[in-house]
């Protein structure tokens, strides 16, 4: 059983191990690219370009792509009897769409296709070709690729790619070899390695989170594995059946007393009422502020005359729309307690603030609720 736990551990671990997703994204990318001919050169030199991308991700797992290349091929004059062999320099203007299939590990592989419109140059062309630049022939790309995150902004990229040429001119030659895929006409592999500055991200998501049902089977496994221990139910159920505490209305007033700083508002009348905090991401009353708020309702229900309006604010971490929705939210929690308390609702109004009107440099006091007091 233990192994079964280890494993579905190892499960979880593995698929959210550096598995930071965006809502969406607009990225620059830029490096060095080697292209290789796959036409009719006998013999190629290594040769060296460039390439310049912007790339909006649609999703964490979509991306829409336009890139521009440079390429610079040459060649050497084995088996051709030629004083030069042939040269041709290309910039590429390509259109691509790409999937990642791997989004949830630290090496996020993607594969894509897409088309280009070449502008090209070519030198000491075999006859019957000429020397001559031409725009307008297409290629077919296809590529597959990984991208590794350094930062928030920042990630390294790796690419291979294909690209199927609609022409048998491009190399400079004229033959019946041809691409990877066979044919007359013309092709080039690519590789290439740069970065990627990702100038603006969305919101962070969270697609790489374990599935419900992997969680499911840790606790049930847990549960399967863990040994009953009945004394403890039965010393459970002996307390549940104990007399309640009785309430130490002294130390409510002086829990009040010492709230009353930056937490209380005071109206006409000397009533007084006490704001509370709440934990992170929540809106739910804590179960120590109930003889709080119970305090509340009691000066409301003594004061009729006065109206208040119940402020959520929020700490500063997190979406500020999200924030002010949150903050909204523990308001209204706390206005229908004293609506339950008694308290008519037409003299409670809710606003929520946000993340705006800190209270202090500590989070924890600025996830609260106050009150404001008018006649």
């Amino acid at each position: 059983m233990k192994k079964l736990q280890i494993l579905a551990a190892f499960i979880i671990l593995s698929s959210m191990v550096f598995s930071q997703t965006y809502k969406d994204g607009w990225g620059i990318g830029f490096g060095l690219t080697s292209p290789r001919m796959f036409g009719d050169v006998y013999s190629e030199f290594f040769n060296f370009g460039g390439h310049v991308s912007i790339q909006k991700d649609l999703d964490e797992v979509n991306t829409l792509r336009f890139k521009v290349d440079y390429l610079d091929f040459t060649s050497g004059t084995a088996n051709t009897g030629l004083a030069k062999g042939p040269s041709t320099t290309a910039l590429s203007f390509g259109f691509d769409y790409l999937f990642a299939f791997s989004v949830c590990h630290p090496v996020k592989l993607y594969l894509g296709t897409g088309f280009g419109f070449l502008q090209y140059t070519l030198k000491d062309a075999v006859k019957p070709l000429t020397d001559e630049s031409k725009f307008g022939e297409l290629s077919f790309n296809f590529f597959a690729g990984g991208k590794y995150a350094i930062s928030r902004e920042w990630d390294l990229k790796g690419e291979i790619a294909m690209h199927q040429i609609s022409t048998d001119r491009f190399d400079g030659v004229y033959g019946t070899n041809g691409g990877l895929f066979g044919g007359t006409l013309d092709s080039y592999l690519s590789a290439e390695a740069g970065l990627i500055y990702y100038f603006e991200r969305g919101a962070e998501t969270k697609y790489c989170d374990a599935p419900g049902g992997v969680t499911n089977v840790i606790n049930q496994a847990a549960a399967a594995s863990a040994a009953v221990d009945y004394d403890r139910i039965q010393r459970m159920i002996d307390a549940s059946k104990t007399a309640p505490v009785a309430v130490d209305y002294n130390k409510i007033s002086d829990m009040l007393d010492a709230k009353l700083g930056k937490a209380a508002a005071v109206a006409p009348g000397e009533a007084v009422l006490v704001g509370i905090n709440f934990d992170v991401n929540s809106a739910s009353i804590k179960a120590e502020n109930y003889a709080i708020l119970a305090q509340d309702a009691a000066v409301l229900l003594s004061h009729p005359d006065i109206k208040v309006e119940v402020a959520g604010y929020t700490d500063k971490d997190g979406a500020e729309k999200a924030n002010l929705t949150l903050s909204s939210k523990r308001a209204t929690n706390v206005k229908n307690y004293l609506v339950a308390k008694g308290v008519d609702a037409a003299r409670l109004t809710v606003k929520g603030y946000g993340e705006s009107s800190p209270v202090s440099d500590e989070k924890a006091y600025n996830r609260r609720v106050e009150f404001k007091l008018s006649k």
